[in-house]
This record gives C-alpha cells, structure tokens and sequence, in this order.
C-alpha cells in the first residue's frame, strides 16, 4: 500500500469490539490509512478472571450444554 505523504495524517487510538475489527480494516485501506500497532494485551477484567481461574476459582461445567443452560 502506498501512502501520499503529502497529506497531514493524525494518529488515533481507537478500541473495537473484535467483531468489528475486518470492516473497520477494509475502511482504513479504502481511506489509505494503516494500522501502525495492535494491542492483544488483556484488559485489567481479563488478567484478573484469569488469575481467579489459575487460584482454582471460577466455576467448571462438564460440557458445553451445561455452560449455557447456566447463562
């Protein structure tokens, strides 16, 4: 991809769902925009459920089915 230089460029972070994230990259090659870094470090919600999971907590299904008769 080649990008003009000649046109002011603004750098933004920006957080989307994961879903969203093919159509927001299909955008920025329409707009001649790049992703300069991606972030795939877990959320402070994340880090802490999974230690709770490594200390033996958290609940445990034997299947699937049973995961989400409980939701």
């Amino acid at each position: 991809m080649q990008i003009n230089t000649n046109v002011d460029m603004k750098t933004l972070t920006i957080e989307l769902p994961e879903e969203e994230t093919k159509l927001f990259k299909q955008l920025l090659k329409k707009l001649n925009g790049r992703i300069i870094s991606q972030n795939d470090t877990p959320n402070k919600e994340t880090v802490n459920a999974m230690e709770e999971l490594k200390q033996g907590k958290g609940v445990k299904f034997s299947s699937v089915s049973e995961l989400f008769k409980s939701v």
